[in-house]
Formats: C-alpha cells, sequence, structure tokens
C-alpha cells in the first residue's frame, strides 16, 4: 500500500467554558484527502516533534500576524491577533522549513510564510474582503489553476515587502500579491481560499477546482 503523506494543518484558538479549544474548517481536512494525504489538525506539542513525524504542513486561514513580527507598530483598528498563535505557527514553520519539508499556506498562511522570512504586509487593503475577482498567474502556477482565473477573496491585508528566496506567482489586477512560491524551498502560498474552490465540497468560484494546489503539497511529500 501507497503511503499517504500526513498534513500538519494549523488552526485557530477559541475560548471555551473550562479552557481554550482549537477549531478549523473541515474543508481543509477534506481537500487533503482528497488530494491523497491525511489531514492532523495541531493542537500544541514540540514543533520539532511534528516536523520530524508529519510530511508536510499546512498553515491555515484565519486572522492577522502581530505587526511586531516584521517591525511595525500597529496602525489598523481592523486587526484581529492572537499572539499564541503566531508563535505556534513561527516555531512550526522554522522546524518544518529547517527539515525541507514542504509548507503550503493560504490566506493567513502566505502573509505567515512571507513575515516569517524577513518580508512585510499591507495592515490593511481596501475592497478585498469578499466577492470574487481574477488574477493574473506566472506559467508555473498556471500550469495547474490556469493563467487568469477567477479567486475568492476574504481578506483585508497583503504580502508588501516580498521576503528573500520568494517569487511572486500570482497578483490582483491592482496589484495586490495573490501568491508566492520558494525558489530553493517547497513553498506555496496563495492569498485566495482554494478549500473553498474545490467541488463538491465547497464552490466559490463556479466551475473553478483548486484542488491542484492541495496536489502540489502532497506531490512535495
Amino acid at each position: 500500500m501507497a503511503k499517504c503523506p500526513l498534513i500538519l494543518v494549523s488552526t485557530g484558538r477559541g475560548m471555551g467554558e473550562l479552557s481554550v479549544f482549537r477549531r478549523q474548517s473541515e474543508l481543509y481536512g477534506d481537500s487533503v484527502d482528497r488530494a491523497g494525504g491525511a489531514a492532523v489538525l495541531a493542537s500544541g506539542g514540540s514543533a520539532h516533534i511534528l516536523a520530524a513525524r508529519m510530511d508536510g504542513l499546512l498553515l491555515a486561514g484565519g486572522g492577522d500576524l502581530h505587526p511586531a513580527l516584521y517591525g511595525e507598530a500597529r496602525n489598523s483598528d481592523r486587526l484581529s491577533i492572537d499572539t499564541t498563535r503566531d508563535a505556534e505557527e513561527l516555531a512550526l514553520f522554522e522546524a518544518f522549513y529547517a527539515c525541507g519539508k514542504p509548507i503550503f499556506g493560504i490566506c493567513r498562511g502566505i502573509q505567515a510564510i512571507n513575515v516569517f522570512l524577513g518580508g512585510t504586509l499591507h495592515q490593511h487593503i481596501e475592497d478585498h474582503g469578499e466577492g470574487c475577482h481574477p488574477v493574473c498567474c506566472t506559467a508555473l502556477l498556471g500550469a495547474r489553476i490556469g493563467a487568469a482565473p477567477m479567486v475568492n477573496s476574504y481578506h483585508h491585508q497583503a504580502c508588501a515587502r516580498i521576503a528573500p528566496g520568494l517569487t511572486v506567482a500570482a497578483r490582483a489586477s491592482d496589484g495586490t500579491v495573490e501568491a508566492l512560491v520558494g525558489g530553493s524551498a517547497p513553498l506555496l502560498g496563495v492569498q485566495w481560499h482554494p478549500e473553498r474552490m474545490a467541488p463538491p465540497l465547497c464552490e466559490d468560484v463556479k466551475g473553478a477546482d483548486h484542488l491542484p494546489l492541495f496536489t502540489w503539497l502532497i506531490e512535495r511529500c
């Protein structure tokens, strides 16, 4: 039987009546499964042990990274920050990156990859918080999802200065960075939510199928 890659999926945090709980959309796990892997939700533990035992990392969507991580003070009242999640994801990123294991970032995840490697973010941008719009992809990304696909849009931040070792792979018509790829490292980040563009699970954009982005992750495990 062929090996099924294990993908660690980062999680959001919330306060329950008795303790902090973890939460994440089941669409991430369903998409990883359809691409040929098995998703494991992060719920704490040693980043080094997890990186040693898992085959890949999916940095999922969520709130905003603290601007201190990229050397800035807060300049927007729209930020939703969880410094504990920031620290956990930074540790996971560094551990998986050091092992040379593939990392796929979605929405907050692309921003995390950029920041953790030394880039910066626009703390707030307008007109990207809802709806769909086209992006222009490089040939590398376009081979998987098309040269100018329509994508969903749920973000109010975006990558600003791009970190060393990363290359822009897609932009919106207004110049907003929509995808990044690594040079020597297996890194991919997209600003949209491909797990919501994976029929029949979810179909934000009619006729679009971005499951090949999850396949990219599984292929590199």
